[in-house]
């Protein structure tokens, strides 16, 4: 008596297709009608969307500055003394109208430190629509009179422009008009005099390189001796022109004497 016995399945995984190949399963979120494929694409598409839009305004922010649509309204100066505020603009070269992103700050600044009343400049934009310049002038403490004019010597020595004297410059005469050292020492000597006073002295008259004397508004005379000591001896200075005397001695100046 002989059994017949049926063929055996192939062992392996469950679920397998016809012919012994694995069966497809749908991934996960996703059903047999692919309905979750398509929410992935429409995800995909939607932030390509809101990407290009983001460019598009990055691109226009951009681009913006550099069109008619941010022009510059108004030029603001600011530290101006000497200088008329016109003057500055017109050095600045900056024109209104002229879209905010082609400004050429450094041009600007270097042309207004051209003029010869300005010691430095800044300029710098200002948003959306104005650009602000910032200058700092030369102060004038004293001046040298010589063929081709009058000299003005800021602070520190130097001379910077030919012009009409402000108020307040003081005039150095004697050997400091041809001996550098010696009129860097009239110089100091005018720097320290206070603003307070500073008006009522007409000149520094330098009679040797340790021998400068002030003349005053009043043609009194005050002997300031070498230029060293000064702030005490601008000090002294203040206290005599209260008193009585026409000529002043603060060569020592704890020591005043009045003639």
């Amino acid at each position: 008596m002989s059994t017949i016995y049926g063929a055996q399945a192939p062992r392996g995984r469950g679920h397998e297709g016809q012919g012994g190949e694995p069966a497809e399963r749908p991934a996960q979120g996703e059903n047999p009608n692919g309905e979750g494929a398509g929410a992935a694409r429409g995800k995909r598409r939607r932030a390509l969307t809101v990407a290009a839009a983001l460019l598009v305004v990055a691109t226009a922010a951009a681009v913006m500055p550099f069109t008619p649509a941010l022009p510059v309204k108004g030029i603001d100066v600011e530290g101006t003394s000497h200088l008329s505020p016109e003057e500055v603009r017109s050095a600045a070269g900056v024109a209104e109208g002229t879209p905010m992103g082609r400004v050429d700050v450094g041009a600007a600044a270097a042309g207004v430190a051209g003029i010869p009343w300005v010691k430095s400049a800044t300029v710098k934009r200002h948003w959306p629509s104005s650009v602000d310049v910032e200058v700092v002038e030369h102060v004038a403490v004293a001046y040298v009179e010589q063929g081709d004019g009058t000299h003005l010597i800021d602070p520190e020595g130097r001379e910077f422009t030919v012009d009409a004297p402000p108020p307040g410059a003081i005039k150095i005469a004697g050997e400091a008009v041809g001996d550098e050292a010696v009129r860097a020492d009239a110089v100091a000597v005018a720097t320290s005099i206070s603003e307070r006073v500073r008006g009522q002295v007409m000149s520094i008259e330098a009679k040797g390189n340790h021998n400068f004397v002030l003349k005053l508004a009043d043609d009194r005379t005050v002997v300031w001796g070498a230029a060293e000591d000064n702030a005490n001896k601008a000090l002294a200075l203040e206290t005599v022109l209260q008193r009585e005397g026409r000529e002043f001695n603060v060569t020592n100046p704890e020591l005043v004497t009045v003639r």
